[in-house]
């Protein structure tokens, strides 16, 4: 499937109000592929308006419902879909539950709660259709009685809830949030040198200065260092980590579900990840905690929130990301895909891309830590070898002649 889409314009006719004699008998996809025929557009153009993946689009008119993800998401899709070809939006929706209740054998077992209670509603009202209105009306009070009890215990929860979340986010607020210590210059150390007795033979030992590094430059200034083949360089003032995403509300509903879509807090950073068209490869440290490594598969998601959040993405282009519940583009200035963010931006200075290398043992050490390491290594002097002294033989004076006395 090409995911390149054609620059045409498709302009979009309002909604029927009713179904047509020839469509009552169709499937969702069978109406989608009649309506789309009829007016000579392709998948791709709309695929290009919709801004859904043509793949999808191929699943929902061959109504291959296992193939799609959620529920929730094929009903954004019904929507724009039904938008572009002057479809009724509601009567579509009819024909979406319609074929998730013929195909429900089919179909992940994974089922939302609200669709649960919907069709239990639906159940019950169709009952009570049938039903005298004496028994309709005993069924309407003890349901309403149910459901004020109901309402009651779901606020009495909520101002329980409400209130130990202020509590813990008040303590979080006054505790001063800890973050990892940064390496900014590495000093260079002044290594005394061993004292060595001179002799013509000694020869003068040699040690080697570490390396300065000034990882804070100033702005569109790059500094790189190579250490045991491994290259890094510093991420400058004035580069873009990421650029706005435009998406429609209806799309960002879709992507970002409610449940993550928390309130913004100062100094605590939030980045949702949603891998829509394909795998990418993760690497990822949020604050003091462990470095996590993974592959997120097509249709998994990752939520992350801490005070500072350092992440490897290989396969920029397979994502959909919200950072503080807006959508970005992590393809901007991405090389092959391949992107190291920084969360907050005001912080990326301060940190060496790749921020996280791979060693030969297997393990991660973040690029900070892999630096001072080396440098720990290179500082480090030689063990000094003491010098043979040279024996020196001291002469021993001669005793003067005895002279013989005068004979008297």
């Amino acid at each position: 499937m090409s995911n390149e889409y054609d620059e045409t314009n498709v302009n979009t006719e309002s909604p029927t109000t009713s179904f047509e004699p020839a469509l009552e008998a169709m499937t969702l996809g069978q109406t989608f592929r009649k309506r789309r025929e009829e007016k000579g557009l392709s998948l791709k153009v709309i695929s290009q308006q919709t801004k859904i993946h043509i793949g999808l689009l191929e699943y929902l008119e061959a109504d291959q419902y296992e193939k799609l993800p959620s529920k929730t998401y094929i009903r954004g899709f019904v929507k724009s879909t039904s938008k572009i070809l002057g479809l009724n939006i509601e009567e579509m929706l009819i024909l979406l539950e319609k074929a998730y209740v013929d195909n429900k054998s089919q179909l992940p077992h994974s089922s939302d709660n609200k669709e649960i209670k919907t069709e239990t509603a639906r159940n019950t009202l169709s009952s009570m259709a049938e039903t005298p209105l004496e028994a309709v009306r005993s069924v309407t009070m003890s349901s309403t009685a149910f459901v004020a009890k109901f309402v009651v215990g779901f606020l009495i929860v909520g101002i329980v809830f409400f209130n130990i979340k202020n509590n813990f986010e008040k303590n979080k607020s006054e505790v001063d949030v800890e973050l990892p210590e940064v390496l900014t210059t590495l000093p260079k150390k002044k290594v005394p040198a061993p004292k060595v007795v001179t002799t013509p033979a000694s020869t003068e030992l040699k040690t080697e200065e570490p390396i300065k590094i000034n990882l804070i430059e100033e702005k569109n200034q790059k500094v790189d260092i190579t250490l045991k083949d491994v290259k890094l360089e510093n991420i400058s003032i004035g580069e873009k980590q990421f650029g706005p995403d435009n998406l429609s509300a209806e799309q960002a509903e879709a992507f970002l579900p409610a449940k993550y879509r928390v309130n913004t807090t100062k100094g605590v950073e939030t980045l949702f990840l949603n891998a829509v068209d394909g795998d990418a490869w993760l690497t990822y440290k949020v604050d003091d905690k462990e470095i996590k490594k993974f592959v997120l598969r097509q249709g998994r998601t990752l939520f992350l929130r801490g005070a500072l959040i350092r992440v490897f993405i290989g396969n920029t282009r397979s994502l959909k990301a919200f950072y503080n519940n807006k959508p970005i583009n992590l393809s901007l200035n991405a090389k092959s895909g391949i992107k190291n963010l920084v969360l907050p931006d005001e912080l990326k200075t301060k940190y060496l891309a790749p921020l996280f290398v791979f060693l030969e043992d297997g393990t991660v050490e973040t690029s900070d830590v892999y630096v001072q390491s080396s440098q720990q290594k290179k500082i480090v002097p030689p063990p000094v070898v003491p010098a043979k002294r040279k024996e020196v033989v001291t002469p021993v004076p001669e005793a003067p002649p005895v002279s013989s006395p005068n004979p008297i």
